[in-house]
């Protein structure tokens, strides 16, 4: 009979290294590193980190745990509809604020123009200033990095974003700093979004 897989809990996160209980036992770990015991840190950020316990691959939030006996979690998928204007456009959330948003794979990063960054209470003028060029012409724009990007039930930390000065774009854009981060798959006239947690 297969030995029970360790049983991993995320104590904490030290910059580019998370403290891990695995079996009783701390271990601090950097991304791509694996500890005594088998389990190896493939990715990390301020909320969570994903290890790779024997076959199966865990997103484990702060504080809580993953293997010994739990069943690893199922992928979470997200299914968008092309809508008439033959565009991806999708309800969801960032700081946990509704937001509508137009898929884009060609936008290098989420954008929004600055009345929809003040509507959801984000204060882009804290971030880095500069310039962007836009179907109007060249305009100001400010780096940010958003605490929570979600679609459907797939939820992200840290997505760094740009908030740009005036009426462009017209809706918030998902970019590539959210869309990097899932996997992407089309299916006849859906776009489907799958994170594994």
């Amino acid at each position: 009979m297969a030995a029970a897989a360790p049983l991993v809990e995320l104590q904490a996160v030290l910059g580019d290294r998370a403290v891990l209980q695995v079996d009783g036992e701390r271990r601090l770990l950097r991304v791509g590193e694996s500890s005594p015991e088998g389990v190896r840190l493939l990715a990390l950020d301020a909320a969570a980190a994903r290890v790779q316990v024997q076959a199966d691959v865990y997103e484990v939030p702060l504080g809580g745990r993953a293997g010994g006996m739990l069943q690893p979690a199922e992928a979470a998928t997200v299914r968008i509809a092309r809508d008439p204007s033959g565009m991806f456009s999708t309800r969801g959330t960032i700081n946990g604020r509704p937001v509508d948003f137009l898929v884009d794979t060609g936008a290098s990063t989420v954008a929004m123009n600055d009345a929809t960054a003040r509507a959801l209470g984000i204060d882009y003028r804290a971030g880095e200033k500069g310039l962007v060029e836009t179907a109007s012409g060249i305009t100001e724009a400010y780096a940010v990095t958003l605490r929570e990007v979600g679609v459907g039930s797939i939820r992200l930390p840290n997505v760094r974003a740009v908030v740009i000065r005036g009426p462009q774009p017209s809706r918030a854009l998902l970019g590539m700093t959210f869309l990097s981060r899932v996997q992407i798959e089309h299916a006849q006239d859906m776009l489907v979004l799958k994170r594994t947690y």
